[in-house]
């Protein structure tokens, strides 16, 4: 059965910290799309008809509402949502229901609304018979990080564990949970299994063609490599933030460029070598000026300050190494 939910409101990652992928926007054509819902409702509408007027307005509506949100305007991305719902309830469409449902709970959640963002996912959640198994799975998933926004880890990671067994296979969500596993797993300084779930992150994310969460796995797997402090384990940091580095130019993800460069002066610090941790940081500071984020420009700057204030008290003491610019990140 074709999985129609899955291109509409997927979960592939945390909308805070780890890359959003674009692979929950409206992407296939419309009359497919349509089609692959009738089927996901319970296979009650020959998939040869054409859609109907109102179900052509409901993606249509989506799709607008997706390209808002695709250009940061989250305010006018959730009315767009809003009225995708109410025109598939119009119409009594689970699958474009729910996938409106779900992403409303990601628009709510980077708004900041966590409340509205746990009715919206809540909703999906409570309705197994009308909202099938793949969207039961992609609402386990989104409830999962939402819980890991709240300070519930021990929560996440049973929404995580409900998304697995509700998902189809082959998962599309395997490589999101993996990322949640490393992500708890960092927040209790166990950087060797924050680590190993990052790998397996990266690896179901190639498997699964998911460039952007395969950049969340490598940015979490340095920060574990580098929460180990183990200097024979930099050249490798320096090399998965390259790798990150690389993803993100491809998709066009200005944050997360920020957070690699970020993570990649950090690790050129730890490692002694100055002048390519000050390059990165001027790196990122010209990514959030050029975005216009003043929030993060002016956390960056203060850190810069930070660490000339830091220098400049060492004085005569010993010289930080100077090894040129971090390798592979150009």
């Amino acid at each position: 059965m074709p999985r129609r939910a899955d291109r509409l409101a997927g979960v592939g990652a945390r909308w805070r910290v780890l890359a959003a992928p674009h692979w929950w926007l409206l992407a296939a054509p419309r009359w497919r799309l349509l089609a692959a819902a009738s089927l996901l409702a319970g296979c009650a509408s020959t998939p040869d008809l054409p859609p109907s007027r109102a179900q052509d307005q409901a993606v249509a509506t989506s799709e607008r509402a997706a390209r808002l949100l695709a250009r940061g305007d989250l305010a006018a991305a959730r009315q767009g949502y809003l009225g995708a719902l109410a025109a598939a309830q119009a119409v009594q469409d689970p699958a474009l229901e729910g996938a409106a449902l779900l992403n409303l709970t990601l628009v709510n959640a980077r708004l900041g609304d966590l409340a509205g963002a746990h009715g919206a996912v809540d909703r999906v959640l409570a309705a197994p018979a009308r909202f099938g198994p793949a969207l039961q799975a992609r609402a386990a998933a989104r409830k999962a990080l939402l819980r890991l926004d709240d300070h519930a880890p021990d929560e996440a990671l049973r929404w995580a564990d409900q998304a697995d067994r509700a998902c189809l296979q082959p998962c599309a969500l395997a490589a999101a949970m993996h990322n949640l596993r490393a992500q708890v797993a960092l927040s209790r300084r166990d950087a060797v299994a924050a680590a190993a779930a990052a790998q397996r992150a990266a690896a179901a994310a190639v498997a699964a063609a998911q460039p952007a969460e395969e950049a969340g796995a490598l940015r979490l797997l340095a920060r574990a490599w580098m929460q180990q402090a183990d200097p024979t384990l930099a050249p490798q940091t320096a090399d998965a933030l390259a790798r990150a580095l690389a993803l993100d130019r491809r998709l066009g993800q200005p944050d997360r460029l920020a957070l690699d460069l970020l993570l990649a002066a950090d690790n050129e610090d730890q490692r002694g070598n100055s002048a390519a941790a000050a390059e990165l940081f001027d790196r990122a500071l010209a990514v959030y000026t050029a975005t216009g984020d003043r929030r993060n420009a002016d956390r960056v700057r203060e850190r810069v300050h930070q660490r000339q204030a830091a220098a400049a008290a060492r004085g005569s003491g010993p010289a930080a190494t100077v090894t040129g610019p971090a390798p592979g990140l150009q």
